[in-house]
């Protein structure tokens, strides 16, 4: 049955809409996954940034030492370029959810690579205000996280944070506005069955303004270790 569905309704690419292959199972081509740049040590311990040069140590750069993040510790696997921002275009913008199975692949060795410990972490989605949440129809780290459990069901997920503040996008302003614009965005709702150690999930990490105050909001409500991991940083 499989075989003939396939035969009828070939898959293709979401980026260069090339024929998927059998053994290529979701929306992106080979060509198109390797298409993007990892982002590789020496990185800032807390936001993940890539550094320049040779570092031997555990290095915090300067903007975290400045104006430290309310998370612990920030983690991006890819640069916000090629394939795979491709991808997070096609699931977040068109709707394409044949992505999700390898973006959640790629999430879930980033977790086993970035972190210690994975099975003792819970997974939080980053939440969107109720008014976008009813216009997209759908939260894309939720999808992710879903698509994360179908290979791993063992992963824990909480649900406990809303964003109970309708920010205006991000897009156009400075790091600064950013900040402002995310401050107090989220609230926990209760605290029972908090979880000790978060890892928020979301596509893209930029200044990381609205991962740190979601993780503020965690924090203040008793969560003792909040850590993210996006596929992308822009």
């Amino acid at each position: 049955m499989k075989a003939l569905l396939e035969y009828l309704y070939p898959r293709t690419c979401c980026v260069c809409s090339n024929s998927l292959k059998g053994t290529e199972a979701s929306g992106l081509c080979w060509d198109c996954r390797s298409d993007s740049t990892l982002i590789s040590p020496p990185l800032c311990d807390v936001c993940g940034v890539g550094i320049a040069g040779r570092v031997d140590h555990t290095f915090v750069c300067a903007d975290c030492q400045e104006d430290p993040p309310a998370y612990t510790h920030a983690r991006s696997l890819f640069h916000y370029e090629g394939g795979v921002r491709e991808a997070i275009h096609a699931l977040k913008y068109q709707r394409d959810f044949s992505v999700v199975p390898d973006l959640a692949r790629l999430l879930i060795a980033g977790l086993h690579s970035h972190f210690d410990q994975p099975a003792a972490l819970t997974l939080v989605a980053v939440p969107l205000h109720w008014k976008r949440r009813l216009h997209r129809e759908f939260n894309q780290g939720t999808e992710l996280i879903r698509g994360m459990r179908r290979l791993e069901p063992e992963l824990k997920v909480w649900k406990g944070i809303s964003r109970v503040k309708n920010t205006e996008t991000q897009t156009h302003l400075t790091k600064a506005k950013r900040k402002e614009n995310v401050r107090n965005a989220f609230r926990v709702r209760s605290n029972k069955q908090l979880p000790e150690r978060v890892v928020l999930i979301d596509d893209v990490m930029t200044t990381g303004a609205t991962l740190s105050s979601a993780a503020k909001a965690l924090k203040k409500a008793g969560v003792k270790e909040v850590n993210t991991l996006t596929l992308a940083r822009g």
